[in-house]
């Protein structure tokens, strides 16, 4: 008989962040022996009947999210008018999705369900009642872990109820769940968002040899640009302004799941050493090469940069609603530089080569021990008696 703790991990693909850390939580907890790992997204695999964008646009919510919002930039009015669908759509179709995941669970009988995703946690939370309601499991627990650097309204990512824990990776995050009354003795604090293992290491020891395992000059900087797993064109735009900037420099443009824009990158002439990379499970590597990182404010492209001591150059432009505390963060900590459009870019980058070649020190690496830390606080929740919500 499985003497293993069963996990359910609910997690979406809307940007890369929430399947990174459901990953990461799978890799790290099965390590143990203790636990097995489910990992489910709701929304294409229980419940896509019930996306209200998709009925009204022909295209799934993940979707749109992930080509019009983060790939086109549509980061305004465009992507507050998705999120207010969103919310709409979660409250019009509650009971439907409620007995969705009460069922779900039901059927996977876990000990324990994580949400990495915002949004969804009450219908989650009530879901998870419901099956801790019908006996076989009352001790069941349930935990969000934050995947932003902080909630971007009230009750996002931590709704009312005393019925679940919370988990998180930065200050902010962790004084916002502290100043919420339901959560009172149930936060957990991580060093930092929850990255891969793969990610624990930090900087090289010695950079010069990282960066000759990847064919580059080791006597010259390199640049490593990288929108998210779902990449964008704006990668193009800068791209276009580095080939008449021509930096002395050797550039990295990790294009994620965006082959048309890796295709379009990869059949460029340029006056300086570049490659061009599709999506890889290999982006520590190019990290430990790198001195500058460029790309989205992401929570956790950010996180990764800076716990390699990278130099940060953050594009505003393309900035989400939730991702402005990570720039007002990076401005506050003096981690790096935020630009607007090319000319603004290529001036900071030229400041920027300008103090590695001067001899400047880099940043300081900042560690990141999520990875080490999550599966001692995950035994904490499961040995802590259920409560059930008011």
């Amino acid at each position: 008989m499985d003497q293993r703790s069963h996990i359910v991990v609910i997690y979406t693909v809307a940007g890369g962040g929430h399947v990174a850390a459901a990953k990461a939580l799978k890799e790290i907890l099965e390590a143990t022996g203790k636990h097995r790992v489910t990992l489910v997204n709701p929304y294409v695999e229980l419940m896509p009947e019930l996306d209200l964008w998709a009925r009204l646009t022909g295209r799934a919510s993940e979707d749109i999210y992930n080509q019009s919002i983060i790939r086109d930039g549509k980061t305004g009015l465009y992507c507050l008018t998705y999120y207010a669908g969103i919310l709409l759509n979660f409250r019009l179709v509650y009971r439907q999705g409620r007995k969705i995941l009460g069922d779900y669970f039901a059927a996977q009988k876990p000990d324990l369900v994580i949400s990495v995703l915002p949004m969804l946690n009450r219908v989650i939370f009530d879901a998870l009642q419901d099956y801790r309601d019908q006996g076989n499991a009352p001790a069941a627990q349930g935990a969000v872990l934050i995947t932003d650097w902080t909630e971007y309204g009230r009750h996002i990512w931590f709704p009312k109820g005393r019925d679940y824990f919370a988990i998180c990776g930065t200050e902010q995050a962790h004084q916002r769940a502290l100043g919420y009354r339901n959560l009172a003795g149930r936060v957990f604090a991580t060093q930092g968002l929850l990255l891969k293992p793969s990610f624990q290491s930090g900087p090289p020891a010695d950079k010069a040899a990282a960066k000759q395992a990847l064919g580059l000059d080791p006597s010259l900087p390199v640049v490593t640009m990288l929108y998210g797993a779902q990449g964008s064109g704006r990668m193009a735009e800068l791209a276009t302004a580095l080939t008449a900037m021509a930096p002395r420099a050797q550039v990295l443009f990790l294009c994620g799941h965006n082959q048309a824009l890796a295709k379009d990158l990869g059949q460029r002439q340029w006056p300086f050493t570049a490659q061009v990379v599709g999506f890889t499970d290999q982006v520590p590597a190019y990290l430990g090469a790198s001195d500058i990182f460029v790309g989205k404010p992401g929570p956790g492209s950010v996180s990764e940069a800076v716990s390699y001591g990278l130099s940060l150059m953050l594009d505003r432009t393309m900035a989400l609603p939730q991702e402005a505390p990570v720039l007002k963060w990076v401005k506050r900590s003096q981690a790096g530089l935020s630009f607007r459009g090319p000319k603004d870019f290529c001036q900071g980058l030229a400041g920027l080569l300008g103090q590695i070649e001067q001899g400047a020190p880099p940043p300081a690496a900042r560690p990141n021990r999520a990875s080490q830390q999550i599966a001692e606080i995950i035994e904490a929740i499961l040995h802590q008696p259920a409560t059930k919500a008011p």
